[in-house]
């Protein structure tokens, strides 16, 4: 977009966003003063956080909160439940009257109202998110079986379409030839008498790659000893230098790979094992990623040196025994004769050319199924709420994005905060991150690092534009190559990224670039964008035509940065992360990021409501205490220092045991100890898991309702339990 009014291009986002708010103030009778604004964040953790936030706001709506927020800034799994409410308070209730932010037409749920004794089937829809948590196998044949088939389905595809390429690829290597395997290998010299080095281009490469690294290494040296003084051309050279020693080394080690290819075909044919040793090599990094990936799930926190070290060797160890079926299907294949050369050849290069081009991995990867079933579960048809059962989101699924916060709810407006992967950016912030925070909402789509573009324009030259479920998988697509929670973790790795990418492993969306205008109709595929950008790489940058979105959580997974950009007068945070030991890790790094990006402070200064009091064994020493590691509160309070010279209120509330929670929240926790943090990676939550987090929730959105902090925001200070 382009609007000469500001000096900065998000200024104008966020006016007209206010324009907005001001037409739901006016025509939702809400007095405010004109220049303060409040927002509701909801943070990732799946269905878990969803769960957990759905109790947060009810009690909010119970205490007349709800109607005062401008904003709705969603995370990942926060972006569930927030996008179910954008859906209701625009599609209206199941019964066909109008949905609001008030308890007697709020759409989740409403006081005094069980399943069994409604009137008007006041609470359907609150029935129906508790009987379906299991979203991802909501059943009537879509089963957990079948989810492990949809997986399965997506990773042959892929690995179909990129191991024909690599065979394609051997197989030309060794039609030229580059590679000769005619000698024995267990020699280090030919039958003729020649080094075998010389009989392989690749290894010959190798050994020349490592000699210009040595040889660079000693002039570099020895130029130190000259006595010339500081020159600037030896500052320049210096760096040249260490540029010129990494390209060398990368060289080497992808001539060294590749090289090594005939020599360990021919010593393995010589055994009879050089089949079984391509799938024992991607077999044993198979197993090494699945402990790995089971040791930082049973820990619950990002993984460590030893275990990304882990995740590193069992990426390589996949792609080494690809990369050694792929040489050996082209060997066969070379030296056949007849239909046996010009069958699998032509086969070959059918999989790897057409499927390569004419697939959408944007609809055979994770995310489209992740999407479906998101939608079915969280936007559901009436029809389906009113029966309870599970069935096609037929509405949702045309429903567009630009078309929500619309009257007669245009607020709280729904900012929907994905990630854009940058790791190959040539901005430093951007690069270091792995990314930048890219929104989704109603008015714009975009970001810093590409500009923004009015979601009533953008995509529709190659679709009908950003629909609703889309935004919120989008949001949520925790699963993806070159992206981790906060820009940190094994997924970062380069290798394991391409291992994903090779696997098809990713819930994101492949999107064109808001800021390139003029944008022509693209199918993203496993060639291009899959192979040029991600396997490849140098494609995941701000400036290209195609770009990656991931999970918001991979940026910020609190949401709070969009609303501090929006310098809000008073911002409530619903942490439902999974953070057992406490660490506050997601708290931490959106603090970090303000400050750097906004130069905003959040102090937790407040003597009253201080963030001590959210720890586990805080409450006290009773029994109860001891044994449930009660905290004092759910919530803490700070202050927020605007780099503008503004003040703002950060009310922070965290998913922590505290007394007088009902009985069977007490009870869930003694059977699942690990409660309220347990595994992201658990998304199949019965009605027993998902009322335990929505109680909690509940009550803790109660606790600050009755601290009546900040003063006045507070309708009702003793809210109705639902």
């Amino acid at each position: 977009m382009n609007n000469h009014e500001y000096t900065d291009e998000s200024e104008a986002v966020i006016a007209a966003e206010r324009e907005h708010i001001l037409l739901g103030r006016e025509e939702e009778n809400v007095i405010s003063q004109k220049d303060e604004f409040t927002g509701l964040a909801l943070s990732g953790g799946g269905i878990r956080s969803a769960s957990f936030c759905l109790g947060v706001i009810q009690a909010l709506v119970n205490g007349g909160v709800l109607k005062k927020m401008d904003y709705l800034s969603t995370a990942s799994g926060g972006g569930y439940l927030g996008s179910a409410l954008t859906w209701f308070l625009r599609r209206g209730l199941p019964d066909g009257s109008k949905a609001g932010k008030d308890p007697e037409n709020f759409p989740f749920g409403r006081a005094g109202c069980g399943a069994r004794n409604q009137q008007g089937n006041r609470n359907a829809i609150l029935d129906f998110l508790r009987q379906h948590g299991e979203y991802l196998a909501p059943g009537n044949g879509l089963d957990f079986i079948s989810f492990i088939g949809y997986s399965l389905h997506t990773v042959f595809i892929s690995l179909l379409v990129y191991f024909s390429l690599a065979s394609l690829f051997m197989f030309g290597v060794i039609s030229l030839p580059i590679l000769f395997r005619d000698t024995p290998i267990p020699d280090i010299m030919n039958a003729d008498g020649t080094p075998l080095v010389l009989s392989n281009v690749f290894l010959l490469a190798a050994v020349v790659f490592v000699g210009f690294f040595f040889i660079t290494s000693i002039i570099y040296s020895l130029i130190t000893r000259l006595p010339f003084g500081s020159y600037p051309w030896r500052y320049r050279f210096r760096a040249w230098m260490q540029v010129a020693l990494g390209i060398y080394l990368k060289l080497a080690v992808i001539s060294a790979v590749l090289g090594s290819l005939p020599v360990v075909y021919d010593a393995l044919l010589a055994l009879h094992a050089h089949i079984k040793a391509a799938g024992a090599s991607t077999m044993l990094g198979t197993l090494m990623g699945w402990y790995s990936n089971y040791r930082d799930r049973r820990s619950q926190k990002e993984p460590g040196a030893g275990n990304s070290m882990t995740a590193l060797i069992a990426a390589v160890l996949i792609i080494y025994g690809l990369l050694l079926g792929a040489y050996i299907t082209a060997d066969i294949i070379y030296n056949s004769t007849g239909l046996d050369y010009i069958l699998p050849l032509a086969a070959l290069i059918f999989f790897a050319v057409v499927l390569g081009y004419c697939i959408n991995i944007n609809y055979v990867s994770l995310h489209r199924m992740y999407r479906d079933r998101l939608m079915e579960a969280f936007t559901p048809n009436p029809s389906n709420v009113a029966g309870n059962q599970w069935g096609l989101a037929t509405e949702a699924d045309e429903a567009l994005l630009e078309d929500m916060c619309q009257p007669p709810n245009r607020r709280p407006y729904h900012i929907l905060n994905t990630n854009l992967v940058l790791v190959n950016s040539e901005t430093s912030k951007y690069r270091g991150r792995g990314g930048d925070c890219f929104i989704m909402s109603p008015l714009y789509c975009g970001s810093d690092a590409t500009g923004w573009r009015q979601t009533s324009t953008y995509l529709k030259k190659s679709s009908r534009g950003i629909s609703l479920p889309t935004a919120m998988a989008i949001s949520g697509a925790a699963l993806n190559p070159s992206a981790a929670n906060n820009g940190r973790g094994s997924s970062r790795n380069r290798w394991v990224s391409i291992l994903y990418t090779i696997l098809n492993l990713r819930l994101g969306y492949w999107i064109l670039n808001p800021g390139r205008k003029g944008s022509i109709f693209f199918t993203p595929n496993f060639i291009k964008p899959g192979l040029t950008q991600s396997i490849l790489g140098k494609g995941l940058r701000e400036n290209r035509s195609v770009l990656e979105l991931s999970d918001g959580g991979h940026f910020d997974n609190l949401g709070l940065y969009e609303m501090i950009r929006r310098r809000l007068k008073t911002i409530i945070v619903c942490d439902g992360g999974a953070d057992a030991k406490f660490t506050f890790d997601d708290l931490a790094n959106a603090i970090e990021r303000v400050r750097v990006d906004f130069g905003a402070r959040i102090l937790f200064n407040d003597e009253e409501f201080p963030l001590s009091a959210v720890l586990p064994d805080s409450a006290g020493s009773e029994a109860t205490d001891t044994k449930y590691q009660l905290a004092k509160r759910g919530f803490a309070v700070a202050s927020i220092h605007y780099a503008d010279g503004g003040e703002g209120t950060l009310i922070y509330i965290k998913a922590t045991m505290v007394r007088d929670l009902p009985m069977d929240v007490y009870s869930y926790k003694s059977a699942n100890p690990s409660f309220p943090h347990q595994p992201t990676a658990d998304q199949f939550f019965d009605e027993v898991q998902i009322e335990a987090y929505r109680e909690l929730g509940y009550y803790l959105g109660w606790q600050v309702l009755e601290a009546n902090t900040p003063k006045g925001l507070v309708k009702n200070k003793k809210p109705r339990w639902i």
